[in-house]
């Protein structure tokens, strides 16, 4: 019995689908690709302000999202599919559903399809939703292959497991993002972040985590940071990693690197600690000509260090360590390559 109201509940959802699509006008817009005209949906937002998107995991596209000062949720969006026949393209578009809702946390999008479904390679069928949301809610999407770019003001994005690119601008308290194999750009994010990607570049700039440690993860790819205030932890295998402009005030900040450059511009450092780690690699630290802090550099025998451009007094010095001091020694710069790999401490000059 339960089996038969599952397939029920399922048949009738596909069904409702089908009728939608099949009520819709699907044009030819260049050779074998076939598209529904422009389709639209509103939805008052409720009192919870959060954005729920889902994806069947056999559908891919682009979703785009935008705030404006509205209690609403509005939708624009087109079914695509590239086939070798137009009948086919007809039949995998009436097969998609985009379903816009209210429900107790907010509102929710559902972007349904047939698992498993009908079409497979070379076949493309994709879904590109633009969408409106009010100031300053949460959004999670759980959309594998999809693209996404968010332009907010948003309290939170989340993005617990992807595969698609993602861009994301303007996010005043939560950014969560984990995708493979694709690029990840994030700008003007403040509060608890957390951002994951592979084998393709991750950049971040006006960047702000003053009350937990930011972290950012890569492999295989770069790490690009231009404007950091607060506390990070870095991790990159095979791929460089790059902070410039980076304010650190206090906490532990741990930075760790595996044959690739680490690129370190430190702008203002107080009572804080910095740790950076490399392997097979050199590292690279510019600090103010007015720096306090205490330093201590390491690296394998054969391999060198060198610091310049700003006054210290060294503390410990060996063929393969040194340590030293500058300022009050407020500040902890630790820096260690094992493996091939030498390290340079200099002095930011004037209009670095």
């Amino acid at each position: 019995m339960r089996l038969l109201t599952t397939f029920v509940l399922s048949f009738g959802i596909f069904l409702s689908a089908y009728l939608q699509a099949s009520s819709q006008e699907i044009f030819e817009e260049s050779e074998g690709l076939f598209s529904t005209r422009e389709l639209t949906d509103t939805i008052a937002m409720g009192a919870d302000k959060k954005v729920v998107i889902r994806s069947a995991s056999t559908l891919q596209g682009s979703i785009y999202i935008t705030t404006a000062d509205k209690d609403e949720v509005s939708i624009s969006y087109l079914k695509k599919s590239k086939t070798d026949s137009r009948s086919k393209a007809i039949d995998f578009i009436d097969l998609i559903a985009v379903h816009l809702d209210r429900n107790p946390e907010g509102v929710r999008l559902d972007l349904r399809a047939p698992n498993p479904a009908p079409w497979t390679d070379p076949d493309i069928v994709l879904v590109k939703v633009e969408l409106v949301v009010p100031e300053n809610c949460v959004i999670e999407v759980e959309a594998p292959y999809f693209n996404l770019t968010a332009d907010g003001p948003f309290e939170a994005v989340i993005v617990p497991s992807s595969l698609g690119k993602l861009e994301i601008c303007d996010v005043t308290k939560q950014l969560r993002l984990e995708t493979a194999n694709s690029r990840v750009s994030i700008e003007r994010i403040s509060g608890d972040i957390s951002v994951t990607t592979s084998n393709s570049l991750l950049s971040a700039k006006e960047i702000s985590s003053t009350r937990k440690q930011a972290r950012f993860r890569n492999d295989g790819g770069d790490i690009e940071i231009d404007g950091f205030t607060g506390e990070i932890n870095v991790k990159n295998n095979y791929g460089r990693i790059e902070i410039a402009n980076f304010e650190l005030h206090s906490g532990r900040n741990i930075i760790r690197g595996f044959s690739a450059p680490i690129v370190i511009g430190i702008t203002r450092i107080t009572d804080a600690q910095v740790v950076i780690s490399n392997r097979f690699e050199d590292i690279e630290i510019a600090v103010p000509a007015d720096l306090s802090a205490r330093l201590s550099l390491s690296v394998e025998e054969g391999e060198k260090i060198e610091a310049n451009g700003f006054p210290f007094k060294t503390d410990l010095v060996q063929p393969n360590r040194l340590n030293l001091v500058t300022g009050d020694g407020e500040a902890l710069i630790s820096a260690a390559v094992r493996g091939k790999g030498n390290i340079y401490v200099r002095a930011e000059e004037e209009g670095d």
